[in-house]
């Protein structure tokens, strides 16, 4: 869904923030109380659900660890299925000697394209079974063995699964981000009354005030002022 963000910084920093500003407000819920009875102590009840639920959600750099791993299985498994492939080649040219319009139905004329990728490795061994399944009496008579065919099978879907793994932690991954962003969203929406109401609670204390001010990191850049004006009225 990529929902966009409403607050001007990672989601890191905002979490950060967010857990500061809700210690700062509980601190000072009286004064926020007797502004308004708008304020009760179940408004800031509310953002600590939230942020508990954000917290939840597990970080992006969990999904990028786990994403690395998955791209490392599949760049293992697609040597590991190189190097069988090689060896199959000696009894390919040797069933078949000098046969080279054989040889390129095996894959010899696409097998260093094979190598640049898990999905082109796939697509090879998916070629490659198929037709050594076309020549399987040949092969079976003279070099290969039902393990043979058992194998390379088994380097098939072993890198299909490989490949489906990384490609669930990639769907996990944005899932994940879109949930937290939705949950944090929320909890911006309500953080903005309170600094809206900072803004005339603490007018005459600035030093009070500065730390009722959204963060901004340089993955953002509007200004604290220009987003409270964009919020909605206290109900």
């Amino acid at each position: 869904m990529n929902h966009s963000r409403l607050y001007s910084c990672s989601d890191a920093v905002f979490m950060s923030w967010v857990s500061q500003s809700v210690n700062l407000i509980k601190e000072e819920q009286s004064r926020f109380t007797d502004f308004s009875v708008f304020f009760t102590s179940e408004r800031i009840q509310e953002i600590e659900v939230l942020y508990a639920e954000a917290n939840t959600i597990p970080s992006d750099k969990v999904f990028i660890d786990i994403q690395a791993q998955a791209t490392e299985n599949i760049n293992t498994c697609v040597e590991e299925c190189a190097r069988f492939y090689q060896s199959c080649k000696f009894d390919i040219e040797t069933v078949f000697p000098n046969k080279k319009h054989i040889w390129n139905q095996f894959g010899f004329n696409d097998y260093e394209a094979a190598r640049k990728s898990g999905r082109a490795m796939f697509m090879f061994y998916s070629d490659f079974i198929l037709i050594a399944n076309l020549h399987k009496q040949a092969m079976t008579e003279s070099a290969w063995t039902e393990e043979t065919y058992t194998k390379i099978a088994e380097l098939k879907d072993k890198l299909k699964m490989n490949m489906d793994q990384q490609t669930k932690c990639r769907v996990d991954r944005g899932r994940a981000t879109d949930d937290r962003v939705v949950c944090l969203n929320k909890i911006y929406e309500k953080l903005a009354k309170y600094m809206k109401a900072a803004k005339i609670i603490y007018a005459d204390n600035q030093e009070m005030l500065r730390w009722f001010k959204f963060p901004v990191t340089s993955k953002g850049s509007k200004e604290e002022s220009t987003e409270l004006e964009t919020q909605e009225d206290m109900a």
